[in-house]
């Protein structure tokens, strides 16, 4: 007599099913399979991303190339030394920043690769320590957040922060008293200035806004701009923004972008550039939230000095807060003026001595 029952008959289906199913599952799978081989090894490779210029790159190689080239940015670079497993180039007069190095080559198939290498050069110069001369200490307004500050045939100019309490100014340089005022909408933020051909240019923090004004304080135009404002200074034929990054820009009058440059110490990259002053073929920038200016050459982007402002910091407020923020050169004095954010004091200060010869790192 059978004791095959229904549930008996159903499980035994179940079971065939399934194992149809897993049979066919693994027969699809193994058709969709892609063999290693079919994708794309990368044949050169480094060690690391970072060099300080006059470093010599070693490129890896998982396999021999012939006809072998290395490019950075398109530019063709020399290969000093070459082997089977390695390329070897030399950073010389290269600039600052991050660069996209190419390697070429063929394999010994004859199959023609091309790899896409990041870099980064840092500065070859440790910066030296600039030492200064405090001459004198003058009234500030302590109410005054400050984010610019410039000298103009011999007269001061200001400009403030904060939503709502933002303005240009003209200070009487005795007493630290306001001459002359305009407040920016609530909207705007003010940040750091400059006077160019007799015309002051305001900056904004987030707005994306630059104000320019006569010398009477009439606002003439408005201009745009991508990123954040931060500081602000000119040479005899551009104007140069900081954002608050390690970028300096470089821009016409109205406002038009002409070049960028990458600051670098020997350390990396020297972020948080704030406030800027021009003088003599260097930038002197506040680093936002330090004691610190740095001393820019304009044409390379590699600091050459530091300025430790510790010794002109307020004791009776907190600067922590309260930062360094506030610089302006005086050429008739051959002096800089320093403050900070609603600081009581505005000091006189000389930098010592020549210029020192630049010193290498390594």
């Amino acid at each position: 007599m059978c004791t095959f029952n229904k549930a008996t008959h159903f499980r035994f289906l179940f079971i065939i099913l399934l194992s149809v199913s897993v049979l066919t599952c693994k027969q699809n799978n193994e058709k969709t399979k892609t063999p290693v081989d079919d994708v794309k090894q990368p044949i050169a490779s480094l060690s690391k991303t970072t060099y300080t210029l006059g470093d010599t790159i070693a490129i890896q190689l998982s396999q021999p190339l012939s006809e072998a080239t290395v490019s950075l940015d398109d530019i063709g670079t020399p290969i000093i030394q070459k082997s089977a497993n390695a390329l070897s180039i030399h950073t010389g007069s290269e600039k600052l920043g991050l660069h996209q190095l190419v390697v070429r080559g063929k394999t010994a198939n004859k199959t023609v690769s091309s790899d896409t290498l990041s870099v980064e050069f840092w500065s070859d110069v440790n910066p030296r320590s600039v030492s200064y001369t405090v001459l004198k200490t003058l009234p500030h307004q302590a109410s005054s957040f400050t984010q610019g500050l410039e000298f103009h045939n011999g007269v001061l100019y200001e400009s403030t922060g904060l939503n709502g309490q933002s303005k240009l100014m003209q200070i009487d340089l005795p007493t630290g008293s306001i001459l002359k005022s305009v407040p920016l909408a609530n909207q705007y933020f003010g940040e750091g200035i400059t006077i160019f051909n007799d015309r002051i240019y305001q900056l904004t923090w987030t707005s994306g806004v630059c104000f320019r004004y006569t010398m009477d304080f009439a606002l003439e135009k408005t201009f745009s701009y991508p990123t954040q404002g931060w500081g602000l200074t000119h040479t005899d034929s551009v104007l140069i923004q900081s954002d608050g990054s390690n970028k300096l820009y470089f821009l016409s009058p109205d406002f038009q972008r002409k070049g960028e440059l990458f600051v670098y110490d020997n350390m990396g990259p020297v972020m948080n550039l704030n406030e800027l002053e021009y003088v003599n073929g260097y930038v002197y920038a506040n680093i936002w939230q330090t004691n610190r200016i740095v001393q820019i050459d304009i044409k390379s982007g590699k600091v050459v000095g530091n300025l430790n402002m510790e010794g002109i910091l307020p004791t009776n407020i907190d600067t922590k807060v309260n930062v360094l923020n506030g610089i302006a050169f005086q050429p008739t004095e051959n002096a800089f003026y320093v403050t900070g954010k609603n600081w009581p004091t505005l000091t006189k200060i000389q930098l010592k001595s020549k210029e020192k010869k630049l010193v290498a790192s390594r």
